[in-house]
């Protein structure tokens, strides 16, 4: 056997042939069939059938029944034994022949049995890479959970969706994006609403997140099935900014000009001599408020600049260099206090330069009015690096004052919304649209311990690059 030599079928039948004739011999060396070895047989004729033919089988039990007999008859004409006991020997011989039938039977029930699992599992196999190759190649990002929120499987477009890189284990949902891990909560507190919109950081997708449970009660765990509705985001912005730029276009004809006419005619009235005091305060405040509506449909117009948005690769480090020398000379007295702190020598990210330059200057500016320390001193701080955990850049613009009060940090980004009168309250509003322009985002920090922060995450620059080349 451990040579396997001679070869199967040989070893085979050499090896049940000594079995049978060495159990006969034993069984007459034991006094005969009165003894019981003779049953053992029916071990052998069964071994026979399963392991060669069918009719392999039938012979071993032919020969095992001649035997048996051969056994009787030599023990009958030897010992005189009587011939009442040759119904024993064919009782036996149709059980060697029953056996033979039955694994007959049995074996070629399991070899059938064999055959069709073998086939289902070749069909499981290939159905199961089918359904892997379907899910990889869905456009809508496929996330399995566990109870733990443990994640299972995730497929090509959720690592691209939710800006996950590498194979590191184990995956958590929190870990990945805590935001969709805010939305799963609430989903189980409350499963007949749906869920709203999700954007992760560095990631141009906004995703609308749709829970299904698996299993009984949802113990097999939960499908995430995450929809990018960005084109559809986008394709909603483009008309907005199509009727917008309409509206904008009939509002710097019809206001603009009149508008001009009454700024003029209170300049020129404002030279006047046969003006009192009060008359040129009025004056003055007719001056103002039109720069103001001057300042507001300037500020509107800008908004159907997404067609313009001409994105190149630059490094965040040098530009925030030349930027702070600009913004410097124009406010020499905040010189000394503005200052840069950067983590990487080189930091590359994707923008719109005139855009950017645009949002950090109307920040920076914010901060001149709305920074003042206790002291009414102004000092902002301008620190950039990479982020690791979404690679792709960050920018923040802090001031040392006051902050945003915590009852309307939600509302600072909406369009006129302004804490003072002097403002149109579209500055911040602009800056959030021109960073969407641009796949960036833009938040408040809310920190105690600190100012006002505002943090523009910018877009992976390996995705970005994609979409640019495409």
């Amino acid at each position: 056997i451990h040579f396997r030599f001679p070869g199967y079928r040989t070893q085979i039948y050499l090896q049940i042939s000594s079995d049978i004739l060495l159990l006969t011999l034993m069984t007459h060396a034991s006094g005969g069939l009165g003894s019981g070895l003779g049953i053992l047989l029916v071990v052998n004729v069964g071994a026979a059938t399963l392991l060669l033919t069918n009719l392999a089988g039938f012979f071993f039990a032919a020969v095992s029944s001649l035997l048996i007999l051969a056994e009787q008859f030599y023990t009958h004409l030897s010992s005189g034994i009587p011939a009442s006991s040759y119904p024993q020997v064919g009782a036996l011989g149709a059980a060697f022949f029953g056996t033979a039938a039955l694994v007959s039977t049995l074996k070629h029930r399991v070899q059938e049995s064999e055959l069709l699992a073998e086939q289902r599992e070749l069909d499981i196999e290939n159905l199961a890479q089918l359904n892997e190759h379907i899910i990889q190649q869905m456009q809508s990002g496929v996330v399995v959970i566990d109870s733990g929120l443990q994640i299972r499987l995730l497929n090509r477009a959720a690592r691209l969706q939710l800006n996950i890189h590498g194979n590191t284990v184990p995956l958590t949902l929190e870990t990945v994006s805590p935001e969709l891990a805010v939305r799963f909560n609430l989903w189980q507190d409350t499963p007949t609403e749906k869920s709203t919109r999700i954007r992760s950081p560095g990631s141009p997708f906004e995703l609308q997140p749709n829970f299904i449970p698996l299993g009984p009660g949802g113990r097999a765990g939960t499908l995430v099935i995450l929809e990018d509705t960005t084109p559809y985001s986008r394709e909603f912005q483009s008309i907005k900014l199509a009727s917008l730029g309409r509206l904008t276009a009939s509002i710097a004809h019809e206001i603009r000009n009149p508008l001009s006419a009454v700024q003029h005619a209170a300049q020129l009235l404002a030279e006047s001599d046969n003006l009192d005091k009060n008359d040129r305060r009025l004056t003055e405040i007719i001056d103002q408020q039109a720069t103001r509506m001057n300042t507001i449909i300037s500020n509107i117009m800008q908004l159907s600049v997404k067609d313009k948005v001409t994105p190149e690769e630059i490094d965040l480090a040098r530009w925030l260099k030349d930027f702070v020398d600009e913004f410097g000379m124009h406010n020499s007295q905040l010189q000394e206090h503005l200052t840069l702190q950067l983590h990487q020598d080189s930091i590359p990210c994707i923008f719109d330069p005139s855009q950017l330059h645009q949002i950090v200057w109307n920040l920076c500016e914010n901060s001149l009015k709305y920074g003042q320390d206790k002291h009414g001193k102004v000092k902002i701080q301008l620190t950039a690096g990479l982020d690791v955990k979404y690679n792709a850049a960050f920018l923040e613009i802090e001031d040392f004052g006051k902050g945003v009060p915590l009852e309307i940090q939600d509302e600072i980004f909406e369009p006129f919304f302004s804490s003072g009168n002097a403002s149109p309250g579209l500055g911040l509003y602009i800056v959030r649209e021109l960073c969407e322009f641009n796949h960036a985002s833009i938040r408040y920090i809310h920190d105690r311990s600190r100012g006002a922060v505002f943090r523009i995450q910018f877009s992976n620059i390996e995705n970005q690059s994609t979409d640019l080349r495409g």
